[in-house]
């Protein structure tokens, strides 16, 4: 368990910078009034249940498949499969970390913040978001992706693999529970770090994606034999 918890808990603490997890609960905070506190943390328990609700499902699946997957990947076809996947991935880091973007409009995002925890808050708003969040992180979700791979690689019983997986869920969400936290404390004392956080997120977010998405294929590529094989040549020079 312990192994198992070394390898999980330093990708959660990861996934506490994405989009779902902190940057849209920094924007919650920062709406100019008629915020209702309890409708961030309602957002964040959404987020966290999502998050592991589909990992259940994803590690329900891989041990249903679990003998055929390792046998596929240690085959020569899944190896280079594997290495071409991890090369891909570092090629697409590469081009969404130069590419340019422009600011989308805040319009409809204004509606949609003040829909989920605004004056006119609705459960139906609410819920509409987190799940939008989850579901447009799921394609970077590289970290939570490499938990559920490493459980999945496990020996624990399955209950324990849920058990650390509800542990990933509740770091993944901890930092911005106590920033909600210290927002209702003091609104004037964190107005400033917040504002700082959020212009952060703001500018960095397609870096960090960038990163995350290298980081992922460096994992698949690293596990192959053409990984191996550069790692060999280099140190025989």
């Amino acid at each position: 368990m312990a192994g198992v918890l070394g390898e999980v808990l330093p990708l959660a603490l990861l996934d506490t910078l994405g989009v779902s997890t902190i940057a849209i609960p920094v924007w919650f905070l920062l709406m100019p009034s008629g915020l209702r506190i309890g409708r961030v943390f309602g957002y964040l328990l959404l987020v966290s249940v999502g998050y592991l609700l589909l990992g259940l499902l994803m590690l329900s699946t891989l041990a249903a498949i679990r003998e055929d997957l390792h046998s596929a990947l240690e085959s020569p076809g899944g190896d280079k499969a594997m290495a071409v996947a991890g090369v891909a991935l570092l090629l697409v880091a590469i081009w969404y970390g130069m590419r340019r973007t422009e600011k989308p409009g805040s319009g409809r995002l204004t509606r949609w913040r003040e829909q989920a925890v605004g004056r006119s808050a609705t459960a139906r708003g609410l819920i509409t978001v987190a799940v939008l969040a989850v579901l447009l992180e799921v394609a970077t979700m590289f970290p939570y992706l490499a938990a559920i791979g490493t459980l999945g690689r496990s020996d624990l019983p399955w209950l324990s693999q849920a058990a650390v997986l509800a542990l990933y869920c509740l770091v993944m969400v901890t930092p911005a529970a106590l920033v909600t936290v210290a927002r209702l404390v003091s609104k004037r004392l964190v107005h400033s770090p917040l504002r700082r956080i959020d212009n952060w997120l703001r500018d960095n977010a397609q870096e960090n994606t960038a990163w995350l998405i290298a980081l992922a294929g460096f994992m698949v590529l690293s596990n192959t034999t053409v990984y191996d094989s550069i790692m060999a040549l280099l140190s025989s020079r």
